[in-house]
């Protein structure tokens, strides 16, 4: 059950954190964009064949494009996430040459495709968010889609495929997050200046 004081925490911080995203420029969005994409590059995370996901931002969100770019051009597997019409558990459309375009929930572009997979089969996801801390805690934007789609990895000790990304601005880290024990830890996080790295 949702503590009522964290609840209200949670809440206040995405206020603050959507606040601190929006006076970013067009400039600093594109510039830190590129600069993950370099850094995620030296992580060798995006390889060939690799099943790759990632999302597509929207507002003021941190674009994931340079690095949905990168895993193409190398040949890996890229997958965009797909919202259900029920339940909060996440599907993965192909993104490739044959992938079709169209508007899905809360006005997300969406691609179609015939290829849809699940989050067990994915070997890599970079994750949006709202805010993060240095024990690699996420706050979302209070939907819990990325909380219920991978649930299952709480339930493993040692393999944690896929592994988890987060990316975000330096802006977005706090000292502390309020967390809940369904709530997602991420295995790494990549900043234009720095990867925060999880301890287990």
């Amino acid at each position: 059950m949702t503590q009522p004081h964290s609840s209200t925490e949670k809440t206040a911080l995405r206020r603050e954190l959507r606040a601190r995203r929006a006076v970013l420029s067009a400039d600093q969005h594109q510039i830190a964009a590129l600069a993950i994409a370099r850094r995620v590059a030296g992580l060798r995370l995006v390889k060939p064949a690799r099943r790759i996901a990632a999302y597509i931002a929207t507002g003021s969100e941190l674009s994931a494009w340079p690095v949905l770019l990168q895993a193409l051009q190398r040949g890996s597997r890229v997958y965009l996430p797909r919202v259900p019409r029920r339940g909060r558990r996440l599907d993965f459309v192909r993104l490739d040459h044959a992938a079709q375009w169209r508007m899905g929930a809360y006005g997300i572009p969406e691609a179609s495709h015939a290829e849809v997979i699940t989050a067990r089969e994915l070997d890599v996801v970079f994750v949006p968010l709202l805010g993060f801390d240095d024990a690699l805690a996420r706050l979302g934007q209070g939907g819990g889609y990325y909380d219920s789609t991978f649930q299952f990895r709480r339930a493993r000790r040692h393999w944690r495929r896929p592994l988890l990304v987060g990316i975000a601005f330096d802006e977005q880290r706090v000292d502390r997050l309020p967390v809940e024990r369904w709530d997602l830890r991420l295995d790494l996080i990549v900043t234009p200046t720095k990867v925060y790295r999880a301890s287990h």
